[in-house]
């Protein structure tokens, strides 16, 4: 019952966690405050020492691509580590490594709201994955990281301890001087603090490094302190659980002291708590110093097999550790290709781009060109008009001349009149015709209609508001761009007389445009930004420049007047 506990355990908490995501999810996935609270429930499931699994991933990564853009450091720093610390239940050893350095990256120790815990917590979970991958330099160097973490964050009994933690790597690279004085510094230390027990329980390395140097006198003073006063062996001798390790250490002392039947005992205790090779070694060495045959055959087989079993278990863990590393580098070259094709989409954007500035320059080339040929079209078809009024003109001239000639009956001076008359008249007829060709279809399309400009999607906009239908009253500059524009295109000729000998300003123009729509003075004024006194002298002036009257209230009435003339 009590193994399934740990398990049932893990179940609630991944669905608890799946219900609190989702619940995120509903709520507000890009909110800041959902995505603190999301960063704090997954950092309390690490401190609850939850088992993360590949349901994880996406939630710790959504959490660092989030605070990277919108964190602070502290954010930012503790998101990586979470992402490192589900990479390493994963089995996924380099990729925890990469997010470590970058947590470690965005903390930022010059402030005072650092948070070193969380850098702690880092320093001291990379040591061990040195430690596990025999890297005993990298160790080192994480774990005086950690030592310094802890001297900011903690007592000082615990950062004692916490530099005691230098003992692996050192041992691992064979200076076993260092390691004695490590010890020495730290069990010095807690005697201080007054913590005899724990200063006592940390002497089993030196020990075995006394025997090793046949400094047996050493090795016997620290030993009994260690079982004496360590507080880590009950009535019986028996070691803590876990620290079964020392009875190895203890029968090596009694080999050393030719106490071979102590020691034959002690080495195989070690055996039934699973340290097969220290055990057959141990006890290879007992038959060899009593010159057994058979059993140093025996023990030399055992220690050979226990010996191979711990070199397949080392090529087993290689094995991992590069399919671990190579399924990191192919996910940092998946990753690598997916910015690539980024890149490159990015690029086929801009060409797409580049393309689309470019059509839409020729488009607007065109359009000038087309715009610059109608403006030369009206000014020759003015021109064409002007010469033709002077040609009505001087022909009206001529048929007076000519009824005054006849009147007095000079025949001669009638026949040339006459003759100048045909000339005229032939005259007139080819500028006629020639104004025809160049008026074209444009002659037919300008002409004003009201209906078409009041059916048009702007002017319905500005009759709605007008009566109440719209949330916004007032139009934007952008808007009265657009009416008076429409209002060009389907009332051009009523639009031109506003440019006339004298010409309406932008209010006056507005306000006529806004009377064509039916719109209310009240409304009028609020959609133009003015007070109905402005309003009434704009449509006084603008009723006196187009009709020549002084007076506000008939612009309306001359305004359709004129339209319908047109």
């Amino acid at each position: 019952m009590t193994e399934l506990i740990p398990v049932i355990r893990q179940i609630l908490l991944e669905g608890a966690f799946l219900a609190v995501s989702l619940a995120m999810a509903v709520s507000c996935s890009d909110d800041k405050g959902a995505m603190r609270e999301r960063l704090e429930y997954v950092s309390q499931c690490n401190r609850a020492d939850t088992v993360f699994t590949e349901a994880w991933l996406p939630t710790v990564d959504s959490l660092v691509s989030f605070f990277d853009h919108h964190g602070n450091a502290n954010e930012r720093m503790m998101a990586h580590y979470l992402q490192g610390r589900v990479h390493h239940d994963m089995g996924e050893t380099p990729a925890s490594l990469q997010a470590y350095y970058d947590a470690i990256d965005y903390a930022d120790t010059t402030k005072v709201d650092c948070d070193f815990i969380t850098l702690r917590s880092i320093y001291g979970q990379m040591s061990r994955i040195f430690h596990q991958q025999d890297l005993p330099h990298d160790e080192i160097w994480a774990i005086r990281h950690f030592i310094d973490c802890m001297r900011r964050t903690s007592n000082m009994e615990d950062y004692v301890v916490a530099r005691s933690q230098l003992i692996r790597p050192y041992y691992l690279l064979g200076e076993k001087d260092s390691v004695l004085q490590i010890i020495i510094d730290t069990y010095q230390s807690l005697k201080h603090l007054g913590k005899d027990q724990r200063a006592a329980s940390i002497l089993s390395v030196p020990i075995h490094i006394y025997i090793e140097r046949r400094d047996l006198q050493k090795a016997k003073q620290i030993m009994d302190i260690f079982e004496n006063e360590s507080g880590q062996f009950d009535e019986n001798g028996n070691i803590a659980k876990g620290r079964e390790y020392y009875y190895y250490t203890k029968g090596l002392y009694k080999l050393a002291i030719n106490d071979y039947q102590s020691a034959e005992q002690y080495f195989r205790k070690v055996i039934l708590y699973g340290y097969l090779s220290e055990g057959y070694k141990g006890l290879l060495s007992v038959y060899r110093e009593k010159q057994n045959m058979d059993s140093i055959v025996r023990f030399s087989c055992l220690y050979e097999a226990a010996q191979d079993s711990i070199h397949n278990k080392m090529q087993t863990d290689v094995i991992h550790q590069m399919s671990s590393l190579y399924n990191y580098s192919r996910s940092q070259r998946e990753a690598e290709q997916e910015r690539e094709n980024t890149r490159k989409a990015r690029i086929m954007l801009g060409v797409f781009l580049l393309i689309t500035i470019v059509l839409m320059g020729i488009i607007g080339i065109i359009f000038l060109l087309y715009r610059r040929k109608q403006q030369k079209k009206r000014e020759r078809i003015c021109k064409l008009e002007r010469e033709l009024e002077d040609t009505k003109l001087a022909r009206r001239e001529v048929q007076e001349e000519l009824k005054r000639l006849k009147a007095n009956d000079y025949e001669g001076m009638i026949a040339e009149k006459e003759r100048k008359e045909a000339e005229l008249t032939r005259e007139i007829e080819r500028l006629q015709a020639e104004n025809n060709i160049y008026k074209g279809k444009d002659a037919i399309k300008e002409k004003d209609c009201l209906e078409d400009f009041r059916s048009s999607k702007i002017a319905q906009l500005f009759m709605k508001r007008a009566k109440g239908k719209s949330e916004r009253l007032m139009p934007t500059d952008a808007e009265w761009s657009m009416l008076m524009s429409q209002f060009g295109k389907d009332i051009p000729i009523t639009l031109k007389s506003f440019a006339g000998n004298k010409p309406l300003s932008p209010l006056e123009q507005r306000i006529c445009v806004l009377l064509f729509l039916d719109i209310p003075e009240k409304s009028i004024s609020i959609m133009t930004d003015s007070v109905a006194s402005t309003v009434s002298n704009a449509k006084a002036r603008a009723n006196e420049k187009l009709f020549g009257k002084k007076t506000a209230h008939s612009l309306k009435t001359d305004l359709f007047h004129a339209l319908k003339q047109v």
